[in-house]
């Protein structure tokens, strides 16, 4: 049986390079074509995912990777090469990221991986680091949002994304120390 959800969402990964291309070479109408498809087939394979009843191991470990490759590379791209977000946000976000694959490798060391569940606020903190995202690209596309609106998204979202990564530091120590 074809999994449906899953082959969407390897879909995704390969838009990824896509989208780094488009931003390399200044294709940003393109960039943000891609970016769109992208985010619209993460909430289609989730949807379809429980609809039909098929997740699946594969997509709860593929999903989250596709996901962080399209934001990391975008934020890596508009904050080194296009100087379109600013470097310290980067790191945050990056920072973030890189702390929770430690602390997932080291709860799946322990065998409590299965325990630890994105929380509110972590989506809320991926939501809006997409947002960024698109709002960057809408703003190099039509220049609407503007600089300041931009500079109080950057920082609303390295304040959720600390925030965030301090929630999921707490809750990974604490499943660590529990029996």
């Amino acid at each position: 049986m074809v999994n449906i959800p899953n082959l969407i969402t390897v879909f995704r990964v390969f838009l990824v390079p896509v989208f780094i291309m488009a931003v390399f070479y200044g294709r940003f109408k393109l960039a943000l074509f891609i970016f769109l498809l992208a985010s619209l087939s993460d909430a289609l394979d989730g949807f379809l995912a429980r609809k039909l009843r098929q997740v699946t191991r594969l997509g709860i470990i593929l999903d989250p990777i596709a996901d962080k490759s399209l934001i990391d590379s975008g934020y890596i791209l508009f904050s080194f090469y296009q100087k379109f977000i600013p470097v310290w946000l980067t790191i945050v976000v990056l920072s973030r990221d890189i702390l929770i694959l430690f602390g997932g490798w080291l709860l799946s060391v322990f065998g409590k991986i299965e325990k630890i569940r994105p929380s509110f606020l972590g989506k809320v903190t991926a939501f809006l680091q997409f947002i960024t995202i698109l709002a960057v690209l809408i703003n190099v596309n039509w220049n609407i949002i503007g600089k300041g609106g931009l500079e109080f998204l950057f920082f609303i979202t390295a304040t959720f994304t600390i925030a965030s990564a301090f929630h999921y530091t707490y809750r990974g120590i604490r499943e660590l120390n529990s029996e």
